[in-house]
């Protein structure tokens, strides 16, 4: 019979030992998973300031540091000027690739790399941010011809003319020191982190002497002398460029000869883009919703959303200048949109959900009369508004003052209680029937007032009055998609229709009235909403408040003792059709 030899007891050596053979087992396992296999650009644990990425990529990394800053300011001095800015603003910038370098150099040899993983496993391991200088930004502070008047007077280039009350002169002959950039970066760089407001003296690393060329300033104000004309494709409004602006787009810095003057691309491209803002609205490359005579809604332009303007519109501009093109004696130099997948093109208008009719309302007005003007144009400056989710559409702040230079007449109104006349009068039917088009198509109302007189034409309680600055009437889109405004006028008519997809539906259900002080009635209309999705109903209130002609609420008169009331208004019929 073979017997089997006894086990040998645990001896607390043996299971300390064993402990540590599967613990070290352990942690090997985890390294070599975590530092050898999954192998990240940068290792477990490590932080730049404060901002973790440790077990990332090099483009993890770099977008978590994206958003880090130079804290603090400096003052800088310079041949007796002085000027503090933020370091940011001096052009003090995260090297993004140093640091991120450093990060995952922080894995070290192998050895190293376990030890440090372990450490990493119960502490973070801080990297210091690298940071540089953009010499771009820093020169953007200085030297002499700057754009900005409290720019350091620095000499950082060897421009010989300068624009001196809008038109260029020659520097006058001196001689001026010359900074010592490299120096000031690195100072810089010192600042950072540094208590308080340090102060940077700029060494001196020379002077020169600056000679001035009055030649070329000649022929700077030459190419600039005439204004310019500019027109974007696809649109029929054209736009001056003054003679200053164009004197502020040279570029003069290191130019020696008349050949070397040029327009700055960027500052051309904002311009043009200050005058035309919003070109996928209005259909350049873009699109428009556009209502047929049938009522229906039609989307045009199907192509990709455009943005003002086309990197060339600088050489464009520039060679029209050289040319001697002139506004107003030559056509308009043509500047081009380019495709902008973002700006307000075919994706945008889809996702806007405006495809069927949700609200539509008609008042009616007597043929001929000079108010008439007024509600015809106030119907074309709005007709393809769009109010777009969580948006508010002010009628002033959408068009204005109204004013006889952009298309309005004098017209009758009611001004405290009388009737008067005034540039625009007139355009409450539109107010009233946009109003009413809204309450039906259930959305929501940010200002609003009604007439202080009741008039005949309007539904009783629930209308609405403008005048500028105030009263304003606000529609606020409670909805998840776009509203289409599409006001249109017939010689007897005004009609708004409310173009988006059915969310929720208005109906007036209800209406009281009382008596408010004296001699006015106070009416509250009530309105159930229906909304679409589940049949829930929710109910809410406009209010209106009338007074008779001439009367405040407490019963006294409002008129002037030398004001004559016209005999004839021409706004509305006065006698027997106030209450």
């Amino acid at each position: 019979m073979r017997l089997i030899p006894p086990m040998r007891p645990f001896t607390t050596t043996r299971v300390i030992v064993m402990l540590f053979v599967v613990v070290a087992a352990t942690f090997v396992g985890r390294f070599v998973w975590d530092d050898v296999i999954r192998a990240h650009d940068v290792p477990r644990g490590v932080t730049v300031a404060g901002i973790s990425i440790g077990n990332t990529d090099r483009g993890t990394a770099t977008e978590r540091l994206a958003p880090l800053r130079a804290v603090g300011d400096a003052t800088v001095t310079f041949a007796g000027e002085s000027r503090t800015e933020s370091l940011t603003d001096w052009g003090v910038v995260l090297d993004t690739d140093a640091t991120v370098d450093a990060a995952a150099g922080a894995r070290g040899g192998f050895p190293l790399r376990v030890l440090r993983w372990g450490a990493a496993v119960v502490r973070d391991r801080t990297i210091e941010p690298v940071w540089t200088v953009d010499r771009t930004t820093l020169e953007s502070h200085f030297g002499t011809g700057s754009a900005d008047p409290d720019a350091l007077e620095i000499e950082l280039t060897t421009a010989t003319i300068r624009l001196v009350d809008g038109r260029f002169e020659a520097v006058a002959p001196e001689s001026v020191p010359i900074a010592d950039v490299d120096a000031l970066e690195a100072a810089l760089l010192d600042a950072v982190g540094a208590d308080g407001t340090p102060v940077i003296e700029v060494p001196v690393a020379g002077e020169r002497r600056v000679e001035g060329d009055p030649g070329l300033a000649d022929a700077a104000n030459r190419l600039t002398a005439r204004s310019l004309e500019v027109r974007l494709a696809g649109q029929l409004e054209s736009h001056v460029i003054e003679q200053s602006t164009l004197r502020e787009w040279l570029v003069v810095g290191d130019v020696t000869t008349e050949d070397e003057l040029t327009f700055d691309p960027a500052r051309v491209q904002a311009t043009l883009q200050e005058i035309y803002p919003t070109v996928g609205v209005d259909g350049v490359d873009g699109v428009q919703f556009v209502v047929g005579f049938d009522a229906e809604l039609y989307l045009l332009g199907a192509l990709p959303g455009a943005e003002c303007c086309a990197a060339d519109s600088a050489e464009r501009l520039l060679a029209a200048a050289r040319a001697g093109h002139e506004a107003g004696t030559d056509d308009a130099i043509i500047v081009f949109p380019v495709e902008a997948p973002d700006a307000e093109g075919l994706a945008w208008a889809e996702d806007l959900g405006i495809t069927e009719l949700v609200g539509e309302f008609t008042t009616y007005f007597t043929p001929n009369q000079t108010r008439n003007i007024n509600i015809a144009r106030i119907s074309e400056l709005t007709r393809g508004a769009i109010i777009e989710p969580g948006e508010t559409f002010s009628v002033n702040d959408y068009v204005g003052r109204r004013t006889i230079e952009n298309g309005f007449v004098s017209a009758g109104v009611i001004s405290n209680g009388v009737f008067s006349s005034s540039v625009g009068g007139g355009i409450s039917q539109y107010a009233t029937t946009l109003f009413n088009a809204a309450f039906f198509a259930g959305l929501d109302f940010g200002e609003y007032q009604s007439h202080s007189i009741y008039i005949d034409r309007y539904p009783f309680g629930r209308e609405a009055t403008v005048s500028f600055p105030a009263p304003d009437l606000q529609i606020v889109n409670n909805t998840p998609y776009g509203v289409l405004l599409w006001p249109t006028t017939t010689d007897d008519s005004i009609t708004v229709r409310l173009y988006s997809t059915k969310w929720v539906e208005g109906a007036q259900t209800g209406q009281t009235q009382r008596t408010e002080g004296t001699s006015c009635t106070r009416v509250t209309t009530e309105r159930t909403r229906t909304w679409v999705d589940d049949g829930h109903t929710e109910v809410d209130t406009v209010t209106a408040r009338y007074r008779p002609e001439g009367i405040n609420c407490n019963g006294t008169s409002t008129r002037p003792t030398t004001t004559t009331v016209p005999s004839s208004p021409t706004s509305t019929t006065v006698p027997t059709s106030v209450p």
